[in-house]
């Protein structure tokens, strides 16, 4: 994506700045506990947000800017899916089926707001805000990916071959770890005195923690990966390893040799700060951190998944009719 300019619209800058001042509110606030007395994150939680990952060149390597400094440097949200509509990015036509307009599409109307300053990139460790990728690291992981084809199926042979979101199996978006994307940015936390749930708006994923267990060696990979947690003063701390092969094939993050730690950390009523650090010696010189805001959100949606529904006939449909064609135009 080319360089942008950012221009939050004044109903946003106005919701923005009430974030400023929240600093010192939260470093007043006591997180409440559950009845079985650890740390009580549960709720349902939005995440949407406007931080990349990465910390984009044009912020020369500052992590936290002002609200002034993101209302001249970020494009506001309207003009944002403008953008991916008039480069045909999200635009649905003939030649971009699987595209969304702008009406589904909710990334968020700011930057990651953490103690009262505004973040330019998840990443937060190493400083610079970049995948600290050890050499050949990227190559790595593609090879990673090009050998855990699902099932020997080429992309249309049959509905195994599609993607794990053409399928409804798995969402296209990052839940573990959590990471906002075009829409869908919700998730639901449920404490027990033995296990925690974290449930995914996007394709109602759930992982299932388990309390003060260990990791257990099974015969397959879970798609969201083994999970165990346990909790350190005011936090809830998740510890995922071992995800399932085709999510490995598929997912930007996720590797086969991945430690996932992440922590909910609850610093007022209506907002957590969550992180999550990556571990993976064969793919990155040191593990890496990021941060983001979670808000209490109103209720999670339906994900009614259209593409296995109704899509996937047609997709296949199409793929049969242009094999045909092929056949009849080459025996001419």
């Amino acid at each position: 994506m080319p360089k942008l300019k950012i221009a939050i619209s004044l109903i946003a800058a106005s919701t923005l700045s009430l974030g400023i001042g929240s600093a010192s509110a939260q470093e007043d606030y006591t997180a409440p506990l559950t009845e079985w007395g650890v740390p009580d994150v549960q709720g349902i939680w939005n995440y949407e947000t406007r931080t990349g990952l990465e910390r984009p060149d044009e912020y020369e390597g500052e992590l936290e800017i002002d609200e002034a400094t993101m209302l001249e440097t970020m494009v506001s949200t309207p003009d944002y899916i403008a953008f991916l509509e008039a480069t045909g990015a999200e635009r649905p036509g003939p030649h971009n089926v699987g595209g969304y307009n702008g009406f589904w599409i909710s990334p968020g109307l700011s930057l990651a707001n953490m103690n009262g300053m505004y973040r330019t990139s998840l990443i937060v460790e190493p400083d610079d805000g970049k995948i600290p990728w050890r050499e050949g690291g990227q190559e790595q992981r593609q090879q990673q990916q090009s050998e855990l084809e699902i099932m020997g199926f080429a992309e249309s042979d049959g509905p195994e071959g599609r993607t794990l979101s053409d399928r409804c199996l798995k969402s296209f978006a990052s839940t573990a770890p959590f990471m906002s994307s075009l829409y869908n940015n919700t998730m639901q936390i449920v404490q027990s005195p033995t296990h925690v749930m974290l449930l995914a708006e996007m394709a109602h994923d759930a992982r299932i923690v388990k309390i003060d267990q260990q990791h257990k060696d099974l015969p397959y990979n879970k798609w969201l990966g083994d999970s165990v947690g346990y909790y350190e003063g005011n936090e809830l701390v998740v510890v995922t390893r071992n995800f399932n092969d085709w999510q490995v094939a598929k997912e930007r993050l996720a590797s086969p040799g991945m430690t996932l730690t992440e922590r909910f950390y609850r610093v007022a009523d209506d907002k957590i700060h969550y992180s999550f650090t990556i571990d993976d010696p064969d793919l990155y010189t040191q593990a890496w951190t990021s941060e983001m805001p979670m808000y209490t959100a109103e209720g999670l949606y339906e994900y009614a998944c259209h593409e296995g529904n109704y899509a996937m006939p047609a997709i296949l449909a199409g793929a049969r009719r242009l094999e045909v064609d092929e056949e009849v135009n080459g025996s001419d």
